[in-house]
């Protein structure tokens, strides 16, 4: 048997289930809500193990629901559609002259959309990646 410890109680538990994180939080889950996120640590205490189980913060609320949020909030337009938006109308297609006088034009709205897309994609890439933390203070009106 192997000894839990969650919330400065100790309980037998029995080894097959003890030795794997998946089946201790599976066993664990009915009465432990927070499981799913809680951190385990074994170690050897008297000859015998003692696996420890922590609780670690979490989303407030549905953190992807947050993410998926972000990405589907508008902002402001891609510069190279902007651009494209704004000429549509007015660009003359038959004169060639007219194109290459705005090709520089066109080339720093396309770099500067290439440029928003990298951003949005590095800011949704930390938002996702990012791990939950503890406050270091207890926000105002908890």
């Amino acid at each position: 048997m192997i000894t839990i410890q969650i919330d400065g109680q100790n309980f037998p538990l029995p080894d097959e289930i003890a030795a794997k994180d998946e089946l201790l939080k599976a066993a664990l889950a009915p009465f432990v809500p927070w499981i799913a996120n809680a951190q385990i640590d074994r170690k050897e205490e008297n000859g015998s193990v003692v696996v420890s189980v922590v609780k670690r913060a979490d989303w407030k609320g549905n953190g992807r629901a947050v993410v998926a949020a972000l990405v589907a909030s508008p902002a402001e337009m891609n510069p190279a559609v902007a651009l494209w938006m704004q000429m549509q109308a007015k660009l003359d297609t038959s004169d060639p002259a007219t194109i290459l006088a705005l090709e520089p034009t066109i080339t720093a709205a396309i770099e500067a959309g290439d440029q928003d897309i990298a951003s949005v994609h590095q800011a949704l890439t930390r938002l996702v990646e990012c791990a939950p933390t503890s406050a270091q203070r207890i926000p105002q009106g908890f």
